[in-house]
């Protein structure tokens, strides 16, 4: 019997939200592993506790970003390769480049992957969005982070001072917004349906996801923002479209695991790459699965199977 090692964060009390969800995630995969006839262990992080583990197991990692702990999940997998250890999910490398915001969008340009161009004094006037440079969960965003360009200095030093980690600043894009999930081996990409983000009676107001709209409820976005998994005749071109930059991101990131990718499509029906976010949460995967008909659950033994199959090689 194949055992398998749920790895997350330490959950502290009075854990805010986003942080709570990993360990409801881990639990959740807990559940279907042990389903399918996995002997599983629930593992908080801890170097000295995988020093012990037994080099047989494979390791689920679902180590995110959490308040003193946004290096780890970046810097995880290369423990685990270090420690020989068997591990789902992209690697060292891959979040390093994903977590880091400014250093993704350099490499989209690198390969001419569409993506809102970035503030400068000398970029064009306009709305510009502040987001945290290495942050996930929509941490730090709310409806004061889109400012003209000329607000976009100050406003930058008032948004770090808040969240107390470094932003940044792109060209907002006023529009639909899509979510593309993605899974595989650096050969082989599986690349799911792309699911709309509809902003229902939003009137005049800001088209952004905030951390509220993710994650508080009795909030306006969290009300009024809902998924569309299915697509509309007139979107078939724009739907093949996002598939292909979806597997180009693959691609350009050398990818291996499971993947989302987040775009904004503008008035024109052009598509901009929000950010490319490596080990994201399942939900979009699980919506899909049951919208679209396949397992989830195998999606899951999948994942575990690769990890095993890929350190043996």
């Amino acid at each position: 019997m194949q055992q398998v090692i749920i790895l997350h964060n330490h959950i502290p009390q009075n854990a805010p939200e986003d942080v709570l969800d990993i360990l409801r995630q881990a639990q959740w995969i807990e559940e279907i592993l042990r389903q399918k006839g996995y002997s599983v262990t629930l593992l908080p992080y801890s170097l000295s506790a995988l020093e012990q583990l037994d080099k047989n197991v494979v390791v689920f990692n679902l180590v995110d970003s959490a308040p003193g702990e946004e290096m780890l999940s970046y810097l995880v997998p290369g423990i685990l390769e270090s420690l020989k250890l068997k591990y789902t999910g992209c690697s060292l490398a891959n979040l390093f480049l994903t977590t880091n915001k400014v250093l993704a969008k350099k490499l989209m340009a690198e390969h001419h992957l569409p993506t809102p161009a970035p503030y400068s004094k000398e970029s064009e006037k306009g709305l510009y969005l502040i987001k945290p440079t290495a942050q996930d969960a929509s941490v730090g965003l709310d409806e004061h982070c889109l400012v003209e360009h000329a607000e976009v200095q100050t406003m930058l030093k008032e948004k770090e001072a808040q969240i107390g980690c470094p932003c940044f600043a792109e060209q907002y894009i006023d529009g639909r917004e899509f979510t593309v999930c993605m899974y595989g081996t650096r050969k082989d990409v599986h690349i799911l349906p792309p699911y709309e983000w509809v902003f229902n009676e939003y009137g005049n107001r800001a088209k952004i996801i905030t951390y509220d709209a993710k994650w508080t409820e009795q909030t306006f976005g969290y009300e009024h923002i809902s998924a569309k998994y299915t697509h509309d005749e007139a979107d078939k071109p724009l739907i093949v479209q996002l598939e292909h930059l979806a597997k180009d991101c693959w691609k350009a990131f050398d990818l291996n695991g499971y993947a989302r990718v987040d775009f904004r499509i503008d008035a024109g029906n052009r598509p901009f790459i929000l950010e490319l976010n490596a080990n994201p949460s399942f939900y979009g995967f699980y919506h899909l699965a049951q919208e679209w008909n396949f397992s989830f659950e195998d999606l899951i033994v999948s994942l575990v199977n690769q990890a095993a199959i890929l350190a043996q090689s």
